[in-house]
């Protein structure tokens, strides 16, 4: 048998992490890789004149951005990992999904309010499908 909390919580992770790719990922695949960075770094260097913007602003963007990558990689990781433990019938992989979407969380707690259901509902998943492993066997 597989956990219907791990299946939930797969759908939800695999949504909010098309959401997230969809958003997120969308403008730099429009506008194609390079061409989507070379185009911020003028529109940042345009607005930093503008507003006379310090170093220690730009370095606080700059790490903003790189915990938005670490979120959404971590939760497109999570998703990947947690339909394989739900196909497989495999607690551990689940529970590592759990772990990535907690990193997730961690990372950019600016999205908790989604992110952090999906990690409660991806534990609690994750060990029920360890009882259904054990009751089975």
């Amino acid at each position: 048998m597989r956990s219907k909390i791990l299946l939930v919580s797969n759908i939800l992770s695999t949504i909010y992490t098309a959401c997230l790719l969809w958003i997120f990922g969308g403008a730099i695949i429009a506008a194609g890789g390079l061409d989507y960075i070379e185009y911020c770094q003028q529109a940042f260097g345009v607005v930093f004149d503008l507003f006379g913007f310090s170093s220690a602003s730009v370095n606080a963007i700059y790490a903003v951005i790189i915990l938005m990558a670490i979120h959404i990689s971590a939760f497109t990781i999570g998703a990947i990992f947690g339909w394989i433990g739900y196909f497989a019938k495999k607690s551990g992989w689940a529970k590592f999904a759990a772990t990535l979407y907690l990193l997730g969380t961690l990372s950019f707690l600016l999205y908790i309010f989604w992110s952090l259901p999906i990690t409660i509902i991806g534990f609690v998943g994750g060990s029920k499908q360890k009882k259904l492993n054990t009751s089975v066997a």
